[in-house]
């Protein structure tokens, strides 16, 4: 075994973070440069991915010493509520509130690449 489940949390935790700075950031910019539906847009389907990484860690790592068959299904799962999230938050967002396509996708763009980056920094 390489790693821990404890250093798993607390990559995952990371991981979380991360991006909801860097969405901090993009709502900012946003806010002032295209106004507020923007920023809002940004700032939400932002904090959806980074929720997401949270959930799916929780769900995956929060089973304790398992078989083989019963980790990867808790993982896969998690992967699957993880989507299932911010894909909700996307349409909630576009077709609910109205808010600009631009700003929903460009805050799932910079929470992604946030969360790999901080899942790729050691």
């Amino acid at each position: 075994m390489l790693n821990s489940v404890d250093a798993g949390r607390r990559l995952m935790l990371r991981a979380a973070v991360y991006p909801l700075a860097a969405v901090a950031v993009l709502a900012l910019a946003f806010l002032l440069l295209a106004g507020p539906k923007y920023a809002l847009g940004a700032l939400a389907s932002g904090v959806a991915v980074s929720a997401g990484g949270w959930v799916a860690a929780w769900m995956a790592l929060g089973g304790g010493v398992q078989a083989a068959g019963s980790a990867m299904s808790r993982l896969i799962l998690a992967v699957v509520a993880k989507w299932a999230l911010v894909f909700g938050v996307l349409a909630v967002g576009f077709v609910v509130f109205k808010l600009p396509a631009l700003a929903l996708l460009a805050g799932i763009a910079v929470g992604l690449m946030f969360q790999v980056l901080a899942l790729a920094r050691r």
